[in-house]
């Protein structure tokens, strides 16, 4: 009968007067393993039909958790054993709108460290599970209580990653440490300190996505404190993925590239410079600019443009230019404008095209006079036409309260599928990193105006014959500010 059940799961009505969980959760109590076993098999068919029922589940857990466990400690296959544990885990996983109380909870939690610490040799297996089951749960108590687990979670998460005969529990350490850290509401040392295994984990390219979004949130959520505790690792884990991975790649590292930039545009720009990322991306611009053959497409070159403008906003002397290639050619400051000037269009490309476009704008803006850069500055003089299109073109569409201005974010890919825990408060952390983005915040037409302003005193007799040049360009910028202030 019970075998039948499973066979027959989707077409057994659970809400009919016949109770198949009632019988089943009988059945896990049995004296016959078999049954008991088969039991568990068919309860785990029929749970997908229980999802709008959660007083149902609630019934089915209370009774059914301390049964598993000791089916657990009686079968000796590591395949029976781990089936009692994914059952538990789908029971809980299903709990959203139910409620269970903090007894059941602790009756769930209290063998999983004994089973953890028992898991040895073929029954390393039952670690994944155990991960499951405790992730599971902190997803179920939610942010208020997650942290009470932190004892008992984050050592296996850390042994997790240490240890080489756990090498096959990565994957599953990954999930719930970002579990974990997106149901955190403050920042923790506790967990902190599990972020020095994003070292070694780097090197493997497999698990990039996640970890980029991990780093990312750690930046956003820890802020001074996290960076001053964890800025070499930073520094590390950057070092081993930046221009070594494919596009799509590069576009989860500058989630982590943002967020520091945002967030600490001088230390952040200086913690780049240090650990050699800047000079990879101004050697892959120069080698797009040059088109040697063997340049990243545009879209990663757009990236790496707006890291180098935010940097070169807060620290212009940050940037080590020129540079010369092994070709000979040199990528000066000219050089390094006009790809800004080239590239305009490309980077209004995608939801946050307009932001890179305003960046783009800030940038060329500053290297006009007074400008700390001599070069940059008598570059940008000579590109005038083009660079006040440019301002024309972002003044025209951005609003001035910058509310069409969209932050950079990469969409979750197919198996992102825990992206979304936490998803309110992680929105809340971006709401103040958009607040220190100094792109966002800085007026362009009143940067724009103040810089025309200066011109005459800063070119003195020049400026005639600058006006003269670059006449309607300039008439037409004008006519846009007034337009903006009116």
């Amino acid at each position: 009968m019970i075998w039948l059940l499973s066979c027959n799961a989707n077409q057994v009505p659970i809400s009919s007067p016949f109770n198949p969980f009632g019988m089943l959760s009988s059945a896990i109590l049995d004296q016959d393993v078999c049954v008991r076993l088969t039991a568990v098999q068919a309860m785990d068919a029929l749970l997908p039909q229980c999802e709008d029922a959660p007083s149902l589940l609630q019934s089915i857990v209370e009774p059914t958790a301390p049964a598993l466990y000791q089916l657990v400690n009686e079968c000796a296959e590591v395949e029976s054993r781990s089936s009692c544990l994914d059952l538990l885990s789908n029971l809980i996983c299903m709990q959203t709108g139910g409620s269970l109380t903090n007894e059941i909870l602790n009756t769930i939690v209290a063998p999983l460290s004994s089973i953890w610490d028992n898991a040895i040799d073929q029954n390393l297996r039952l670690k994944r599970s155990v991960l499951t089951i405790l992730s599971c749960i902190a997803s179920f108590v939610g942010p208020e209580s997650c942290s009470v687990l932190y004892p008992l979670v984050l050592p296996m998460i850390d042994e997790s990653f240490a240890r080489e005969e756990n090498v096959f529990l990565v994957e599953e350490a990954l999930k719930i440490w970002w579990v974990f850290l997106r149901l955190s509401r403050k920042y923790d040392s506790l967990l902190g300190k599990l972020f020095i295994h994003t070292v070694e984990l780097s090197k493997d390219f497999d698990h990039l996505m996640i970890l980029m979004r991990v780093t990312e949130h750690y930046i956003i959520l820890g802020g001074a404190t996290f960076l001053n505790d964890h800025a070499t690792t930073i520094q590390s884990v950057l070092s081993h993925v930046v221009g070594e991975v494919r596009p799509r790649g590069t576009a989860y590292i500058f989630l982590v590239i943002e967020a520091l930039l945002c967030s600490f545009p001088v230390e952040g720009g200086a913690l780049l410079n240090s650990c050699g990322v800047l000079k990879t991306l101004i050697e892959a611009c120069a080698s797009s600019y040059f088109d040697d053959g063997k340049c990243d497409p545009d879209r990663v070159i757009v990236l790496y443009l707006a890291a180098l403008a935010r940097v070169s906003l807060s620290r212009p002397d940050t940037l080590q230019l020129p540079l010369k290639l092994p070709s000979g050619a040199v990528f000066g400051e000219e050089e390094f404008i006009s790809l800004y000037t080239g590239k305009f269009q490309v980077a209004g490309n995608g939801a946050h095209g307009l932001l890179y476009q305003k960046l783009w704008a800030l940038l060329l803006l500053s290297f006009y006079p007074p400008c700390q850069l001599a070069s940059c500055c008598n570059t940008v003089l000579r590109k005038s036409k083009t660079i006040f299109n440019i301002f024309i073109s972002v003044l025209k569409n951005v609003h001035p309260n910058g509310t069409n201005l969209l932050s950079y974010e990469v969409g979750c890919g197919d198996d992102e599928e825990s992206i979304y825990i936490g998803e309110d408060f992680y929105d809340a952390l971006l709401q103040g990193q958009r607040a220190n983005d100094i792109v966002i915040s800085t007026s362009l037409h009143e940067a724009v105006s103040t810089k025309l302003n200066s011109l005459p005193n800063e070119l003195g007799q020049n400026y005639q014959e600058f006006c003269l040049a670059e006449n309607d360009a300039l008439r037409q910028l004008k006519e846009v500010i007034l337009s903006v202030e009116g």
